[in-house]
């Protein structure tokens, strides 16, 4: 009953719906109908490099998340569940609370789980084996994976070490797709994109006992298509592909854990207009008993128009975390630069200092 419950807290993890749902707290529980809760209070610690306020003065800010899961036996075979989680922080207060992630689905007892709404796509799954630090990382994968984008269906199957999704895009209008997280995209690039239509997919298996500790291997690829003509009404374009592909091996929450992942993507203009957008990350950490995690590695990702004007950023980031109980932890984050180019590029106008030169962060969390 354990490693069922378990299982399928894993699965909701993996389709990118509930990053606290493994800890979330059942409210109610009566005759198959279930409701629970979870979220997030933190406070932070931003080195001026972050440049999170003013002209690159270091600072601390708070954020908050609160999330509802609730879940309900159809029948032996099938329960219906809905998710919806919302963030707030102390930069952007006055415009309320923002929508993460939101959905409703069914879960076919074993057969697989379908999910439609707002959620991050199938090639996540991929990118999640380096996804691990707070926000001094995130070079290549860090592009991507926050973009969790309305309009989706995603079918899952996760049993027996085999993972498998597929995932449609429906039309959507100003949406995320391309994170312009160290602000030397420029303009051009906002993220805000204008979607007809698209899918995504993703595969993988984990062998559950090489050596003691799971080896993961993962694949996920993703399509996008823009709008044209009349339904333009923000950012064009014709076409988007990205690829990931991950390995792990290791327990992250125990003991020895490394992983490795590269990407590769496109977005293509119009007059063969593009960017292209191509690295990879290694990471390797040891969690001990006493409740302390250390994880570092090295990212490289190059940036390329098709003016051929490129960018690179290579990172390393460190990070050490104690974890006092289930509920609450603190954390030292930094990130050194490791060759990065120290100019701006492809007309950026605000240029981030993350890039290219060192941070640092200290936090606190409680998660219930």
């Amino acid at each position: 009953m354990g490693r069922t419950v378990l299982k399928h807290s894993l699965l909701a993890l993996i389709t990118g719906t509930v990053c606290l749902s493994v800890e979330s707290a059942t409210v109610y529980n009566s005759h198959g109908a279930s409701l629970g809760i979870n979220g997030r209070v933190q406070s932070v610690f931003y080195s001026n490099n972050y440049n999170l306020a003013g002209d690159h003065d270091s600072s601390l800010h708070n954020s908050s998340r609160f999330g509802l899961r609730g879940k309900v036996r159809v029948n032996k075979w099938i329960s219906a569940f809905a998710f919806a989680q919302w963030d707030m922080n102390s930069r952007d207060n006055s415009s309320g609370p923002k929508a993460r992630e939101q959905y409703v689905g069914a879960d076919f007892n074993g057969v697989g789980v379908l999910s439609a709404g707002k959620f991050r796509d199938a090639s996540y799954y991929a990118e999640s084996v380096t996804d691990n630090y707070e926000q001094a990382s995130g070079t290549v994968q860090g592009h991507f994976n926050h973009s969790r984008r309305p309009g989706q269906i995603m079918y899952t199957y996760d049993n027996y070490g085999f993972h498998g999704q597929l995932g449609i895009q429906t039309a959507q209008e100003h949406v995320a797709v391309l994170k312009n997280k160290f602000h030397n995209l420029g303009g051009r690039y906002k993220d805000s994109w204008d979607i007809d239509s698209g899918f995504s997919t993703a595969l993988g298996y984990t062998f559950d006992d090489v050596r003691a500790v799971p080896l993961s291997v993962r694949s996920g690829y993703s399509y996008l298509k823009g709008q044209t003509g009349s339904d333009i009404h923000k950012r064009a374009f014709t076409n988007f592909k990205h690829l990931a592909l991950g390995l792990s091996w290791g327990n992250l929450n125990s003991g020895f854990y490394t992983a490795a992942l590269f990407e590769y993507s496109r977005i293509n203009f119009k007059a063969g207009d593009y960017l292209k957008i191509k690295g990879f990350e290694i990471s390797c950490g040891y969690a001990f008993n006493s409740g302390i995690s250390v994880l570092t590695g090295f990212e490289s990702v190059r940036f390329e128009d098709e003016n051929a004007e490129t960018n690179t950023i290579r990172r390393i980031p460190l990070l050490v975390k104690y974890k006092l109980n289930p509920n609450f932890s603190i954390w030292s984050e930094a990130g050194f630069n490791a060759g990065s180019d120290h100019e701006s590029a492809f007309g950026a106008t605000n240029y981030s200092k993350r890039s290219d030169r060192s941070v640092f962060s200290v936090g606190a969390r409680y998660t219930f």
